[in-house]
């Protein structure tokens, strides 16, 4: 009996400690909404996060394809947004930091540290 209570004291206790130090998932929260009778198709999408001192933007890019009158999607924010600060962006700007931060082979050639200067 007291094997089995002392096995599950430190069944409860590995649980608890696995659950208290796991990491907090960082995430997109948010989802799409569409009419009962639609489907909704989405590839991928890519999201833009610069902050600079108290401001946040988000910029995110998806691939929706059907009726844009069909499309809604939802984004929980800390705070109520305005009309104006909601904009549609210039898929451009995504390209480009895709562009950019694509990855890249570069062949590098130094000379030998360890050779003796003749």
């Amino acid at each position: 009996m007291t094997r089995l209570r002392s096995t599950c004291i430190g069944l409860l206790a590995a649980i608890a400690a696995f659950c208290l130090l796991t990491p907090a998932a960082l995430a997109f929260c948010g989802f799409y909404v569409a009419k009962a009778d639609t489907s909704l198709y989405n590839q991928a999408s890519q999201v833009i996060l610069a902050r600079q001192g108290e401001r946040t933007v988000l910029t995110m890019a998806n691939d929706y394809q059907g009726e844009v009158a069909d499309f809604a999607m939802v984004v929980p924010v800390p705070t109520v947004l305005q009309e104006g600060q909601v904009n549609v962006g210039d898929p451009a700007i995504v390209q480009r930091l895709d562009d950019f931060s694509a990855p890249r082979l570069v062949e590098y050639f130094d000379p030998d540290p360890c050779m003796p200067i003749l």
